[in-house]
């Protein structure tokens, strides 16, 4: 589903991603951990297509996305890809209902289908009756809630998820976990969260990588990640300040 080979970017000749590789198959979630900067959020945006300037390969089911400003590419560009932001990413003047319909009426859908998708994808991240609310009348938790029922209307075939619990309380975060959860075995998607939260991690996630000075120092199984012995997971995980992660 998502494969990307030697992905390198970099902005002003400072190198943000280096030689990146990993994969992702339907249905399966990988997380993606680093220190802030380490380049998650880059790394996301590239296989969104939102970053074109880069070396390496990025494919999504096969297809190059580079190829997808080709007319013939696009004619097998079968799937589609939802990204969710860190803060929500809303329109502060648009309501949850045209928040959510936004992507509907982007891909040129009208008519009775809309409402229909909407008050679907919003009952399913538990949020019904909330569709005529502006973002600045919810909590930082339902703004992110209808961050991922915007995501979900389309029906896409992979979610790239930035930091989709970031400031959220222990409540909160693993209520958006089975939110998650609910999603992939819903849409078999593949799935590919950018967090700091580890506890989040083990409970969504079936692959884990860590970048480190964009780089990946780890890419492997979650279990191997918080069994296994490499010592970037390790600190990482213990918060430790000793060992081969810089603090600074």
């Amino acid at each position: 589903m998502i494969k990307v080979e030697n992905l390198t970017v970099s902005f002003e000749n400072n190198i943000i991603l280096n030689n990146v590789t990993l994969d992702i198959d339907a249905g399966e979630t990988m997380v993606i951990f680093g220190k802030n900067g380490s380049g998650k959020s880059v790394l996301l945006k590239a296989i969104a297509g939102l970053i074109q300037d880069y070396k390496g390969i990025i494919k999504i089911n096969g297809i190059d996305i580079k190829q997808l400003h080709n007319k013939k590419a696009l004619k097998n560009y079968d799937f589609n890809t939802a990204y969710v932001f860190q803060k929500g990413g809303l329109f502060d003047s648009m309501n949850v209902f045209e928040n959510v319909a936004f992507p509907l009426r982007r891909k040129g859908i009208t008519g009775d289908d809309i409402p229909e998708t909407v008050m679907c994808s919003l009952k399913r991240v538990g949020l019904s009756g909330s569709e005529q609310k502006l973002p600045s009348e919810l909590s930082g938790g339902m703004q992110k809630r209808v961050g991922l029922a915007r995501a979900i209307c389309v029906d896409p075939d992979i979610i790239l998820y930035d930091d989709p619990t970031a400031g959220l309380d222990p409540i909160l975060s693993d209520s958006i976990a089975d939110v998650i959860n609910q999603i992939k075995s819903h849409n078999k998607t593949a799935s590919m969260i950018a967090t700091h939260d580890l506890k989040i991690a083990k409970k969504i996630a079936e692959k884990a990588a860590l970048l480190y000075k964009g780089e990946m120092v780890f890419s492997g199984s979650v279990y191997d990640f918080f069994n296994g012995d490499n010592v970037y997971a390790k600190q990482f995980i213990e918060a430790k300040l000793e060992g081969p992660i810089d603090i600074f």
